[in-house]
Formats: structure tokens, sequence, C-alpha cells
């Protein structure tokens, strides 16, 4: 007696190796993605930081226009006039300077880069998504909040010092 044995595959189990080689694939793929997502919103985290430790160390640099209080600001209030002390002939006072550097780091964040006062003189490049940042002093604490979109959401950081 001479048995008959299939050799190969069939049809059926080809199908199936698809189907959980198809799986595989979009679990990887669906990975990826979260993990690009998450590496997008640390960048944004970590711009946010470093736009906040900025800030504070230009407070340091100047104390008497921290200290009479030329670095507050709320949020949504949009950059005011200011001195531009970028200019070689640009002699500022303490508070000319304190008030470009916030409206300087109020354009950099994002929410005003279509506002006259940031587009003609500063030029500058944003990076935050709708960002936008407060500054608070109480004596020589300051809290310093930058918030930004992401996607659907509102993110924010809050670094508090003391000067």
């Amino acid at each position: 007696m001479h048995r008959n044995r299939n050799k190969g595959f069939t049809l059926m189990e080809v199908l199936v190796a698809l189907a959980v080689l198809s799986i595989g694939l979009l679990g990887m793929a669906g990975m990826q993605l979260f993990s690009m997502k998450s590496s997008h919103s640390a960048y944004l985290q970590s711009q946010a930081s470093y736009f906040a430790y900025d800030l504070i160390d230009k407070m340091r640099a100047n104390p008497v226009g921290f200290g009479n209080g030329n670095y507050e600001s709320a949020l949504s209030t949009i950059p005011g006039s200011f001195t531009n002390c970028q200019t070689t002939t640009a002699t500022c006072s303490p508070d000319q300077l304190a008030a470009f550097e916030l409206t300087q780091w109020k354009c950099a964040l994002g929410s005003y880069e279509n506002d006259p006062v940031c587009i003609a003189p500063l030029n500058m490049t944003t990076v935050l998504p709708n960002g936008d940042g407060s500054v608070v002093r109480n004596g020589v604490d300051v809290t310093v909040t930058v918030q930004w979109q992401e996607g659907s959401n509102t993110e924010s950081i809050m670094i508090m010092a003391e000067l």
C-alpha cells in the first residue's frame, strides 16, 4: 500500500499566514505612528521649556526691568509697541529692554506671528502651534507659563523661579 501524501502548502494555509503577517505589519505601523507622535510631543514640550527658561535668564540679566514689572504679561495679551534694542544705534533703558525681550518672546511663541509688531521689525520664526505665554511676578518669585496647541488639546508647562 502506497499512501498519497500532500506536499507543499494549501491555499488556505497561505491565506492564514498572509492574514497573520498583515496584522503584525499593521501593529508595527501603529507603534511607529505612536512613536512619531510621542517624539513630536516631546519636541514641543522641550521647545516650550526652552522658551520659558530663556525668558527667565533674560529677567535675571535685567534686574531693573524685572523689578519694575516690565516682564509681566497675561495670556492672550498681544505684544505692544517697543524700542528695537537689536539695532547697533539703539541705547535702551532696562525698561525698554524688558519690553523688547518680552515682545520677542511673545512673537516667537507663535500666536502672534501675523501681528504687525512681530512681522516687520523682528522677523521671528515661530515654533509652537498657537503658542502663548504669561509671566506673573510676586516679589522676587516669577512664574512663566507657556502653552501651545497639540491636536485638539491645549498643552502647557509652568516654570517657577526665584530671581
